[in-house]
This record gives structure tokens, C-alpha cells and sequence, in this order.
């Protein structure tokens, strides 16, 4: 099992979803899309996601699949996505 979290941390909520697949570009995005088709009632000003992504390779800003994923996501549910990603060494 592979954990995939969703933690909003203005309202110290967390989701957590586990997959049995790898965790790829397209497991992300369904993750994503489930989890906000459960939560949008609860938050209808929402208007704009950051998400916090560690630049592996499934969630790379160059990884064609996952962007072109988010674009259709944002553009589907009238949001703006931004990627925030760690920064490491």
C-alpha cells in the first residue's frame, strides 16, 4: 500500500487515501479528484489550491502527463493550481 495525503492545514484537516498501485501522474490527479468531489461542498470559497509536491518523478512540473492532468482539473472545476515544490539540498 502507498499512502497519498491531502492536508489543509488552515483547518487541521488531513485525507489520506492508499492506493495499491505505484503512486504515478495519474493516481495523483485521481486522488485529487476524488478527494475534492467529496469536499467542495465544505469549502465553496475555495478557489485555489497549492499543493506542497516533493518534484519526484510522477509529479515533475516537466511530467507532460501530470500537467496536462492538473490543467484539465483546474479548468473542469473553475480553480487555479499552484505547485509549490520542495526544494532539496
Amino acid at each position: 500500500m502507498t499512502p497519498f495525503g491531502i492536508f489543509l492545514p488552515q483547518y487541521n484537516q488531513l485525507s489520506l487515501a492508499l492506493v495499491t498501485s505505484k503512486l504515478t501522474a495519474d493516481c495523483i490527479v485521481d486522488r485529487l479528484e476524488d478527494w475534492w468531489q467529496q469536499v467542495k461542498a465544505q469549502f465553496p470559497h475555495i478557489r485555489r489550491w497549492v499543493i506542497n509536491a516533493d518534484n519526484g518523478p510522477e509529479n515533475n512540473s516537466r511530467r507532460t502527463q501530470f500537467m496536462h492532468r492538473l490543467v484539465a482539473l483546474a479548468q473542469r472545476e473553475q480553480i487555479t493550481i499552484q505547485l509549490a515544490y520542495i526544494k532539496s539540498g
